[in-house]
């Protein structure tokens, strides 16, 4: 019970389902303490996930080099086998989605770090890890990072997540279809939950505006998808990778999109 409010208060649900489970275990998730970049940040969840060494979509397996056991879960490549036999880290809500109304992603010609000697601008995502900690820290926030297969990882992009009617699955068994039109990607029901409740922690943590359109879906999805035991393993993972391997600050990051 006492992981269940942790988990709880972390992502502050406003939903009445959960509103019974507030109470005043508020100090459990070391929210002063971040990672301060996203390469360290992988480095640190590929031990974090040494005895969970399963993709987030599909559920394949992965060994110590980060190659994908594709026979084990089904999984076929759509197109780029060589991505789909690597693990990679997917964002959960996209970098693009946080970093898209910060001035470094905007305008990195606005600033002079972002410039090469040759004259060149960095892209926006590079700028802003360069010149934005806020961006950085997010970037790097270890409970928006899943293992995933690296083509299905590529193919998602920084689409948002919903329900396809009718797509065609393309990846052999693995139950994740993207509609490239559309730019939607859709995940098996067993993941709907923790991806809404990834979205409403970025919301909490970071200001996040949700559209009207995922506040309907997600609200749906995390009655659907109940928590399960490996968020709380991994939250109290994560708790304990804080506390020992990151830093330190006086104050929580401010993050509001534009309206």
């Amino acid at each position: 019970m006492k992981h269940i409010v942790c988990f709880i208060f972390l992502l502050s649900f406003s939903l009445n389902t959960f509103a019974d489970k507030l109470v005043q275990d508020s100090n459990t998730y070391p929210s002063e303490y971040y990672i301060e970049s996203f390469a360290k940040a992988k480095r640190l969840l590929f031990t974090l996930y040494a005895d969970h060494k399963t993709t987030f979509y599909c559920s394949c397996t992965f060994d110590d080099n980060k190659m994908i056991n594709a026979e084990a879960c089904g999984y076929s490549a759509r197109k780029n086998s060589a991505r789909g036999s690597r693990l990679e880290w997917e964002h959960v809500v996209p970098a693009s989605r946080f970093g898209r109304d910060r001035i470094c992603w905007k305008e990195p010609a606005s600033f002079s770090q972002c410039l090469t000697k040759n004259g060149k601008v960095l892209s926006s995502r590079k700028c802003c890890r360069k010149v934005d900690p806020t961006f950085k820290e997010m970037e790097a926030d270890m409970l928006n990072l899943v293992p995933a297969v690296g083509e299905l990882n590529a193919d998602r992009s920084n689409y948002v997540y919903g329900e396809i009617k009718g797509e065609a699955r393309k990846y052999g068994q693995c139950d994740f279809e993207v509609n490239t039109k559309l730019k939607i990607a859709e995940p098996e029901l067993k993941l709907r939950g923790d991806i809404s409740r990834i979205y409403y922690y970025f919301q909490e943590k970071y200001g996040l505006l949700l559209t009207d359109e995922e506040k309907i879906l997600f609200s749906q999805w995390d009655k659907d998808d109940p928590v399960d035991e490996w968020e709380l393993e991994k939250l109290n993972k994560v708790n304990q990778v804080l506390l020992s391997a990151g830093k330190r600050r006086e104050k929580l990051p401010v993050f509001v999109e534009a309206e």
